[in-house]
């Protein structure tokens, strides 16, 4: 059976060799370094032509202004969430001690009822052991 794919993988890995052996090559690597060397020299010409000029100073100083505007709302809004965690867990402790509060005293009535129930009982008993009266 024949693979009609076959020739093109075959051609397009010559192409993928022959184009890594050129692109390696001493004399491409040569002009690729000298040209990266020459671009990145202009480069800092500009940058430093640019860092000297009224328009970036302005944008220096317009950046810092920003950053100091979000920093400031930004350490408000903090501020509010913070206060707004201690209001809840101030509210959450009140209504704990209250339900804790709540527990004791139907603890304490519940103890109360239990005792006068036995004191009852106990009564009832040493009622019975005694002679009626007639």
């Amino acid at each position: 059976m024949y693979n009609l794919l076959q020739p093109v993988v075959d051609l397009t890995k010559a192409n993928i060799e022959n184009f890594s052996r050129f692109a390696t090559s001493r004399e491409v690597t040569e002009v690729a370094k000298d040209s990266v060397a020459e671009n990145f020299e202009r480069a800092q010409d500009n940058m430093a032509k640019i860092a000297g000029s009224d328009t970036f100073a302005t944008y220096l100083r317009t950046t810092i202004d920003n950053y100091v505007r979000f920093a400031n709302e930004y350490t408000k809004n903090v501020y509010g969430i913070v206060a707004q965690g201690q209001e809840f867990v101030t509210k959450q402790v009140e209504e704990g001690n209250r339900r804790f509060a709540d527990v004791a005293d139907i603890s304490g009535r519940g103890v109360k009822a239990g005792a006068e129930s036995v004191k009852s009982a106990g009564e009832e008993v040493s009622n019975e052991g005694r002679p009626r009266a007639s």
